[in-house]
């Protein structure tokens, strides 16, 4: 799953690891205005590239992100 901070930071997780909304929310969603002062770019379960294609990394415990995450 890929979470887009509010300063449009990609962050990716693991289905164990991921936050619900509103964890994410308290933690990701107040970090500033998105690239050129645009506003809060906070995103939950965004689109990602294909996991499993590629070294993808969860955020939180490092493992590689696969398909079904």
């Amino acid at each position: 799953m890929r979470i887009y901070t509010s300063d449009n930071d990609p962050l990716d997780f693991c289905q164990k690891c991921a936050p619900t909304e509103v964890e994410a929310i308290k933690k990701f969603g107040n970090m500033g205005d998105g690239p050129d002062g645009r506003g809060n770019c906070f995103a939950y379960d965004a689109e990602h590239p294909p996991y499993g294609d590629d070294d993808y990394y969860c955020n939180s415990c490092g493992r590689i992100l696969e398909e079904g995450d």
